[in-house]
């Protein structure tokens, strides 16, 4: 509210009610909202106003035709309220950008035991100058009152700055930085797969060819292994292959004795 732009659109006092049918009454909550300065002194019984101090006060009524509105609850939301320190601080919503919607959040004010506090969606509408909030819910067990407020004031353009700049756009001879390479496949590549499949096939064969020599030779223990008597020389052969490529040979004329 520092700014004539905000107080203009946000100072003063802001009143609104809700109404709600309760036959044979009507039960109506009037909304007393100051953001810049606290609301001012209540003329009457102090026990029918919100404290000194309060920017948010909640106060409800039971009203029916021809007799008199009786107060029901009194309820300071937020504020400087007995001494306490009230808070006010602006929150990002997230997943919307800044320059669309905030949540301003306020507190100080306590009832029956329980801290209140006020959740405000201030949301921009360059269109919107002269309006007030609007009520969404309160949960008297939680004592938190949430308001959405449509408002020009909401615009980051609303106190005099600029609109954000577009974001910029990477330059095409410098190398990407490591948040901006693409993170690397996490599926398996053509070896992965070989392998798998090899293996796989590998129990395939051995399982067919066992249950094969088993129903057809009626074969058991290591005779069910397929072509078993080549498995047993297979690491034989590997060496001779092996010491066959070690050895050198010699070229030339032997000499005769």
């Amino acid at each position: 509210c520092s700014s004539q732009a905000l107080s203009a659109q946000l100072g003063g006092v802001h009143t609104f009610e809700v109404s709600t049918p309760t036959p044979p009454t009507v039960t109506k909550t009037q909304y007393q909202l100051s953001l810049c300065s606290p609301l001012p002194e209540h003329s009457g019984s102090p026990d029918d106003a919100c404290p000194s101090g309060t920017r948010i006060c909640m106060s409800t009524y039971s009203t029916r035709p021809g007799l008199e509105d009786r107060l029901l609850s009194v309820v300071p939301i937020a504020g400087d309220i007995n001494g306490t320190d009230g808070q006010a601080k602006a929150i990002q919503i997230e997943g919307v950008k800044v320059d669309e919607a905030w949540l301003l959040e306020m507190s100080g004010g306590q009832y029956n035991g329980v801290d209140q506090r006020a959740r405000i969606e201030m949301r921009c509408d360059q269109s919107a100058t002269e309006t007030v909030p609007t009520v969404k819910d309160y949960d008297s067990k939680s004592g938190v009152l949430e308001l959405k407020w449509v408002t020009s004031a909401a615009c980051p353009t609303s106190a005099g700055g600029n609109d954000p700049p577009p974001p910029s756009k990477p330059d095409e001879d410098e190398p990407p930085t490591d948040d901006e390479r693409e993170p690397p496949s996490s599926g398996m590549g053509f070896l992965g797969w070989f392998f798998t499949l090899l293996f796989l096939g590998l129990i395939a064969y051995f399982a067919f060819g066992s249950y094969n020599n088993y129903t057809t030779y009626g074969a058991t223990g290591w005779d069910m292994i397929p072509h078993r008597d080549v498995w047993r020389d297979l690491p034989y052969v590997v060496m001779d292959l092996f010491k066959g490529r070690g050895g050198g040979s010699r070229s030339g004329y032997s000499a005769l004795g």
